[in-house]
């Protein structure tokens, strides 16, 4: 590593902000553009550059680079870029599934139909009896597509603490559900 590189790591560890500020100048450009190859779409190319300088900044006290800041800046970008088109394919695999039920539903009887409604509102007040952490972590897993570990880092949680969440949450809804399982 460059003695630049180590220099401008450490001042930021020392929460220098004009050093960060240099680091953000000098490779957002470079950085997004890299993004926008991988993801071939400029907001999430974006929203990746910046998730990726606010965790160095977030967690600078912590920042350790064992390779070069180029590398390690590429690096952190294209993990970023995988788990967003990741959780785009989760997406959109669940639109389609929803699509397809939605297209098959239309042929069900009112009583399903009406079934599947008081359902939905029993669900609804389920998840709205769950503490306000709770609900949005499980909400975060389950609807967002997101892994405890990412919830955690997002939140500022343990991972124990999600997976303890979730798993309440879980109960709860079993609990709560239980005449339609």
């Amino acid at each position: 590593m460059e003695l630049s590189d180590l220099l401008v790591i450490e001042q930021i560890r020392a929460d220098d902000e004009s050093a960060f500020d240099t680091l953000f100048t000098a490779w957002y450009g470079k950085l997004y553009a890299y993004a926008s190859s991988v993801l071939q779409n400029e907001v999430q190319a974006e929203e990746v550059v910046q998730t990726v300088f606010c965790r160095i900044w977030e967690k600078r006290r912590q920042w350790q680079v064992h390779t070069s800041l180029k590398a390690y800046l590429y690096g952190s970008v294209y993990h970023q870029c995988m788990d967003g088109l990741r959780r785009t394919k989760q997406v959109q695999k669940y639109q389609r599934h929803v699509l397809q039920s939605s297209a098959e539903g239309q042929g069900t009887s009112a009583s399903d139909k009406a079934e599947l409604k008081d359902l939905e509102a029993k669900l609804r007040d389920a998840l709205s009896q769950l503490p306000d952490q709770c609900r949005a972590i499980f909400q975060l897993s389950r609807f967002g597509g997101l892994k405890h570990r990412e919830i955690a880092q997002q939140l500022g949680l343990s991972q124990k603490t999600v997976e303890a969440q979730v798993s309440k949450a879980l109960k709860h809804l079993r609990d709560q559900l239980s005449d339609f399982l």
